[in-house]
């Protein structure tokens, strides 16, 4: 009786992956061919010969569901950004070498990248939010842990904590790819010179003077 039910679950799992995983591949394949606005989520539950009801399983809506398609490369892309970074790297050289990974993956597609990135700025709820909350999460504590290995060498000398660094950096990333796929430019190494020179100006600082304490 207990190894039925095993079988069991074990079937219904395995059910409820292959809805999912056409469920993805539907969805990717219509935003991609028909564009994000015009996709409807309907068309998305026919190409994925499921019910609209057990679509809305998977996803809350529309939105929900391009962050269902793209919270596994999102993922990916942060692991990969951050594997086997050289630590006798300077501290911009490491970010260079890490972020570059971003600017070549959303230079993919473009187009479904500036639907992504639009998304974004307005994605605070649904079933997908949580996983994409935490790979943002993730991203930052990287970039932390970069900033981090700089202050041991003593390239980082502000009494900020490198969590908060971690985070200008990164809103300055994000903003840059949005930034960057607005342009015409399709070598992701122009959104990433524009990246670093802003970067460099964060770093370096204007060299002016506190008027405040004058």
């Amino acid at each position: 009786m207990g190894l039925k039910r095993d079988m069991t679950l074990t079937l219904r799992e395995r059910n409820k992956k292959d809805k999912f995983l056409r469920i993805r591949a539907a969805s990717r394949k219509l935003f991609i061919e028909n564009g994000f606005e015009p996709t409807t989520t309907r068309q998305i539950a026919q190409e994925a010969d499921v019910g609209l009801s057990t679509l809305f399983l998977y996803a809350t809506d529309k939105r929900d569901l391009l962050f269902l398609v793209f919270n596994d490369d999102l993922d990916a892309l942060t692991t990969r950004a951050f594997a086997d970074l050289d630590p006798s790297r300077g501290l911009l050289d490491s970010l260079e070498v890490a972020l570059r990974h971003f600017f070549l993956f959303y230079g993919h597609d473009k187009v479904l990248s500036r639907d992504l990135t639009r998304e974004i700025t307005f994605y605070t709820t649904g079933m997908q939010s949580e996983r994409f909350q935490a790979t943002r999460k993730r991203t930052i504590d990287c970039i932390s842990e970069v900033v981090r290995a700089a202050r041991i060498k003593g390239e980082v000398a502000t009494d900020a904590s490198d969590l908060f660094v971690a985070k200008t950096i990164f809103y300055l990333l994000a903003a840059e790819i949005r930034m960057w796929l607005a342009e015409e430019s399709d070598n992701p190494e122009d959104g990433l010179t524009e990246f670093m020179q802003r970067l460099k100006l964060l770093v370096f600082g204007l060299g002016g003077r506190d008027t405040r304490t004058l």
